[in-house]
């Protein structure tokens, strides 16, 4: 891969051939269709038509990597800030995306940079900050053994969340959706299975919409409506097991209270 766009890209951001650096140029380059709502981490995307397609290059290009990139360099249209105006943009442009996705995975090994990230999040007061993965990066395999390192901790945090007054009502999420009760031994126990573990709250503002309709909106609270708990127990992400909790105020959910 020509170091051309690196080093203009560098320009932008010194930090590029980080986990971040990396992520954000992913981010970026997903987002230069629809640049309105998009802060982007490197601007030259945007002043220099060149450096998308070259990041789309490698050191032998096929022909049909080349000939899109003929096509996509010789359409202006394709850069309309609106979005693609033709199917054929369309696939030009995430063609040349997935081609841009490879060569920056590719890179990222090459280079021993970690698919992981630091996430940062306060639920009920509480601050907590545990590895993740990154959704734009790859795992190296020394990424995995940090992530399993971290259930422990992760398991504990969520525990403590669910039994701080007012205790949170715990369940197990089936594969049909349906909510078992459960324990906190029964989330240690499952946790000894996983390979990583994920944490978040969500909170609504629910608003009747119409005789039997309520319509949820996200909204922020202290003490969230519901905290999941996503446990994976393999990489290759096909086994999972969730527990939700839920505040035990249950005018939270008028909807339910008005179906009784």
């Amino acid at each position: 891969m020509s170091s051309l766009p690196f080093e203009k890209l560098l320009q932008d951001n010194p930090q590029l051939f980080t986990s971040e650096g990396l992520s954000a140029l992913l981010v970026d380059c997903i987002h230069l269709k629809y640049t309105q709502h998009h802060k982007f981490t490197y601007p030259s995307l945007l002043k220099d038509k060149s450096i998308y397609p070259a990041l789309a290059q490698t050191g032998n290009p096929d022909p049909q990597t080349e000939k899109i990139i003929h096509r996509f360099n010789a359409s202006p249209a394709t850069w309309e800030i609106n979005g693609c105006l033709t199917e054929q943009e369309a696939f030009d442009f995430l063609f040349l995306y997935r081609r841009i996705n490879d060569n920056i995975h590719q890179l990222q090994k090459n280079l021993g940079i970690s698919g992981v990230c630091l996430r940062h999040i306060a639920i009920r007061d509480r601050l907590f900050s545990y590895p993740a993965a990154d959704d734009q990066l790859t795992l190296l395999e020394c990424d995995r053994l940090t992530l399993q390192n971290a259930v422990p901790e992760i398991i504990k945090y969520f525990l403590q969340l669910v039994e701080m007054p007012p205790t949170y009502n715990l369940s197990l999420v089936d594969q049909d959706e349906k909510k078992i009760p459960a324990n906190p031994a029964a989330v240690q126990e499952a946790a000894t299975k996983a390979v990583r573990a994920e944490i978040y709250g969500e909170s609504y503002e629910w608003v009747k919409t119409g005789a039997n309709y309520w319509e949820g909106r996200h909204a922020s609270k202290v003490d969230p409506d519901e905290i999941h708990l996503c446990l994976h127990l393999d990489w290759n992400e096909d086994e999972f097991i969730f527990f939700d909790a839920h505040h035990p105020d249950r005018e939270r959910w008028p909807w339910g209270i008005a179906a009784e």
